[in-house]
């Protein structure tokens, strides 16, 4: 049984996604780049923002439920406090694919 993310393990709102976008640490490879920032609390929180590049919103929403659903499986293992956004680039990426990105972009990162 999937567990669902709560709403307090979400990064919704426009400030706090500006404050990342503006001044956060950040580490890429193909396809994928990483944005992230302590944020002084006991969890996490995240998101995951497709760039302009994808043409059908169909490809867009399909790309971030595969990253929303690798990042759920090893979120277990990421250390605590972060603010997490994940920007996709368009491509020809299948799920191991981009769970190799997921997966190398937190350990660039220091977060596993």
């Amino acid at each position: 049984m999937k567990k669902s993310r709560t709403s307090k393990e979400r990064l919704r709102k426009r400030a706090d996604l500006s404050k990342i976008f503006l001044s956060s640490n950040s580490v890429k490879c193909r396809g994928m780049k990483l944005l992230f920032k302590e944020n002084n609390l006991n969890w996490n929180r995240s998101a995951v923002a497709p760039s302009r590049g994808f043409k059908r919103a169909v490809d867009r929403n399909r790309e971030k439920r595969v990253c929303r659903e690798i990042y759920r499986s090893v979120e277990k293992r990421n250390n605590i406090g972060y603010d997490l956004v994940f920007i996709l680039y368009p491509g020809n990426y299948d799920f191991s694919e981009r769970y190799k990105q997921v997966t190398s972009l937190l350990v660039q990162a220091g977060l596993i």
